[in-house]
Parts: C-alpha cells; structure tokens; sequence
C-alpha cells in the first residue's frame, strides 16, 4: 500500500487528499497540520460559479450552510469543515495540533498534541503545502446581512441571509459589519475555484509519479 503524508491544512490540501483517494484505490494518507481542529478557523473568499465546485461526494452534509440556486457562496470554513469532515470518512488519518521539525527525503519528523506526541514516520511520497500564502495582493472583506449589502465591491449572497463582501481599497459603506476579514490571494471571484483545482493538480502530478515509478520496476 502507498502511504502518503499532505503537509498543510487548507483547501488546497483537502482538494489533493480527496483526489488521492480518487485516483489511488489503494493508499493511506495522513493529513498533517498544527490547527486544532478542521475548518471552522479564519475564512477566505467563498465565492463560486457553479455549486457544489468540487465532485459532491467529497463534501459532506452542510445543513443551513448548503447553498441553494440563488447563492453564489458559501462560508468557506464551513465548506472546509465538510471536506475535512468527509475526508475522514473515506480513511484519511488527521493528525491535529502536530508541527512537522523536518522533512528528509520521505521521513517526516514531528511534534505534536496527538497520540505519539513526537516521532518519525517513513512515507513513500511527502506533499507540502505549509507555505500556501498566494499571491501578495491584500484583499479586506466583510459579512453583513443580506438588508445590508453595499453597492460596491465584490459580493457572494450565503446561505445563512449574509453577504461576504470583499474590495482592494475602499471600504464600501454598509450599516453593519458582522465579521471582517483579511486575505492575500489575486481574486477572490474564483480564489475557491483555484484552490480546488490547484489541488487536483498536485494530486494527478503524483498519481502520474507513482504509475510511472510502478511500470519501470
């Protein structure tokens, strides 16, 4: 069996995971990342042209956070969340509040709050994605409720009655601002839909490494 460890726990890193397990019947991967639990932290632009963005088997049940037609977001925690949430269901292994110290060839070396607290394992392939800053543009953003909404800026209407807005400059004037956000990335119209595909990618990249490495031996 290959095992494989994803270093990282973003979207991009979930994109990855769930392609792995697509691609590769059989293959155990460990998710490694020093967050304390899966989504729910901080948020990023969830905007999105098409729902679901990603093969609906990867998500799994978002309650009064499932978009409808009419939205085009989605709180981008909780879409993590449900990512993570299913990606645990198909076999992949967290290992939660764990740093990694090194990363020499395959092993990795880490310390962390889970069951070994600190070791080394031997992979077959390591994926870091620790350092995905995107670009250095800075992008502010705010949710308000819907009744809210400025007329300027760049705006995805939720599930949950709120408007995600979001602008380079400018604040744009609104009644009430219920949660501001901070994010480096190029656009946040199809940030979602970049880190989904960048992360399907990197997962085909690999897959194709492993078939090639299995048909020379």
């Amino acid at each position: 069996m290959t095992t494989i460890a994803i270093l990282g726990g973003d979207l991009v890193s979930y994109s990855t995971a769930h392609t792995l397990l697509d691609e590769l019947p059989y293959v155990e991967l460990h998710l490694v990342t020093e967050r304390p639990e899966i989504g729910l932290m901080g948020e990023g632009p969830g905007i999105f042209d098409r729902w679901p963005p990603c093969p609906p088997h990867w998500i799994s049940a978002m309650g009064s956070q499932e978009p409808k037609r009419e939205h085009n977001a989605v709180r981008r925690s909780w879409f993590e969340k449900a990512m993570g949430t299913e990606l645990s269901t198909r076999g992949c292994t967290f290992h939660l509040r764990t740093r990694p110290t090194s990363v020499n060839n395959d092993v990795l070396t880490f310390v962390g709050g889970g069951i070994l607290g600190s070791d080394s394992i031997n992979f077959d392939h390591i994926l870091d994605f620790r350092e995905n800053e995107g670009d250095n543009n800075t992008w502010e953003g705010a949710v308000c409720s819907r009744g809210d909404t400025p007329k300027s800026g760049i705006i995805g209407n939720r599930s949950d009655n709120t408007t995600e807005v979001w602008w380079p400059e400018k604040r744009p004037h609104a009644t009430k601002w219920i949660q501001e956000m901070s994010w480096n990335g190029r656009d946040p119209k199809t940030a979602l839909k970049q880190d989904l595909e960048r992360g399907i990618a990197e997962a085909k990249s690999l897959v194709d490494t492993i078939i090639q490495k299995s048909v020379g031996q």
